[in-house]
């Protein structure tokens, strides 16, 4: 199966969730998501003989920072790429450095505040119209080959255009889908489902964490939070079951509903019950936190993304550890995970900054990046090809089946201007609901209330 197929097929949810099927669930996602074509905003189209726009050699001397996440994967990978194009412009170099995973927000504003931000920053799609917003991230449209756009798969671009302007290229996806510990599942007599259809509903994944929890002695599982700025990773909960934080319109708040208190009332007696640590709230949460109770034992299970295989390619033996698929209830739905590459306002030489990203960005160096370390590419022409992952083929397709259940309404929220802000008024009152502080009907309307402001 190519990744190309889930944009070929007409979305029917009806037909998504009685067959299990994948191939549609991306179709309208990529369709509903999109913004409005630029054409004047439109860089390179391309393929796998493109070649970037800037020469380098007219951008003029530079000394470039670009800073990604802590994933010892992706700065090896970002590091030979900077190093090979160094090799072709001798007078750009690229200083690979690293993006501190918790409290993103705080440090990123202080450099920006500082005029120190790094040149190209990479940043998850659902905080770049913050940054956008209050100026952090400039436009490059400028810098881009004419039909740049057409490279990319049309729901990734729409999430870096903001009022008609560029602010960054997409750079790849991933989602969430469930983990778990061979030694555990055995110890339990549970056999994790092998089909996308026949992923744990709500009701039979409490009982099996609980029988998990019996077995570690401690707690359950984990999840994949990592700080208030993935608040979001919360969302596909409250959509597979009926829910939607907004309305139809994208403006009106719609979780103050009796599926919106519901999905917080299950997420809450998570906590009360201990089948989740208590510091594996979302703001509790560093980076490493559920992955780490996972490697540890202290969790048996854990609702994650696709990057953590690459701690636990060193971290356990393949034998030791599986994934199946994101649990599912009134319907299926997974995380909208992954990063675009940003020029920010501090770089003092944007036509260099913009060709070294064209560079790392080329079909080559991407398809590269993502089978080294195990992402979901968001290219057009790479989603034309089976992907060849170095590491856990038969995991790999399982998260490529699960992205294509991310629903197209939770994806376009989550790319909207404003969903920054809203992302940070979830991280509150979801932990205020977490750590019983707060009711799920108070934390519903709460959240309603933030929005209304918010959306103004």
């Amino acid at each position: 199966m190519t990744i190309s197929n889930w944009f070929e097929t007409p979305f029917s949810r009806r037909a998504l969730l009685r067959r299990g099927a994948v191939a549609g669930g991306l179709v309208a996602l990529a369709a509903a998501c999109a913004a409005p074509a630029n054409n004047s905003a439109q860089p390179s189209s391309g393929g796998a003989a493109a070649t970037p726009a800037a020469s380098g050699s007219d951008s003029g001397p530079a000394n470039l920072v670009l800073s990604s996440w802590n994933n010892p994967g992706d700065l090896d990978s970002f590091k030979k790429i900077a190093d090979a194009y160094h090799t072709q412009h001798a007078n750009v170099s690229i200083d690979v450095q690293v993006t501190p995973s918790d409290n993103f927000d705080q440090w990123f504003g202080t450099r920006l505040a500082g005029g120190q931000a790094p040149d190209i920053m990479r940043i998850q799609y659902q905080q770049l119209g913050r940054y956008v917003q209050n100026g952090g991230l400039i436009d490059i449209s400028k810098y881009l080959p004419d039909n740049y756009a057409s490279q990319y798969l049309p729901t990734f671009w729409g999430s870096v255009q903001v009022n008609g302007g560029v602010y960054g290229i997409p750079e790849h996806t991933d989602t969430f889908a469930t983990f778990y510990r061979t030694d555990v599942m055995h110890k339990i007599g549970v056999t994790p489902p092998d089909s996308l259809d026949k992923a744990w509903h709500w009701d039979e994944f409490i009982d099996i964490a609980r029988k998990v929890k019996a077995v570690t002695g401690q707690y359950a599982f984990g999840y994949g939070y990592s700080g208030a700025n993935t608040a979001y990773r919360w969302l596909p909960l409250l959509y597979m079951h009926g829910g939607k934080l907004l309305a139809d319109d994208f403006k009106a708040p719609a979780i103050d509903s009796p599926e919106g208190v519901s999905a917080l009332e299950w997420t809450q007696n998570l906590y009360k019950e201990g089948l989740v640590p208590p510091n594996n709230t979302i703001k509790g949460s560093q980076s490493t936190t559920a992955r780490q109770y996972f490697i540890d034992g202290v969790i048996g299970m854990m609702l994650h993304g696709d990057w953590q295989l690459q701690t636990l390619k060193t971290a356990l033996k393949d034998t030791d550890w599986g994934v199946t698929f994101m649990i599912q209830d009134k319907g299926k739905s997974s995380d909208l995970g992954g990063n675009a590459l940003a020029i920010t306002k501090d770089a003092k030489n944007p036509k260099a900054a913009v060709d070294a990203l064209l560079f790392i960005q080329n079909p080559q160096n991407t398809e590269s990046f993502i089978t080294d370390n195990v992402y979901i590419p968001v290219l057009a022409s790479l989603a034309q090809k089976q992907i060849q992952y170095q590491y856990r083929p038969d995991v790999m397709q399982r998260f490529v089946q699960q992205a294509g259940t991310v629903p197209q309404s939770m994806a376009k929220v989550e790319t909207l201007p404003q969903f920054a802000d809203i992302n940070l008024a979830l991280a509150d009152q979801l932990d205020l609901c977490i750590t019983g502080q707060q009711t799920p009907a108070q934390t519903a309307t709460a959240i309603s209330d933030a929005v209304k402001k918010i959306m103004g």
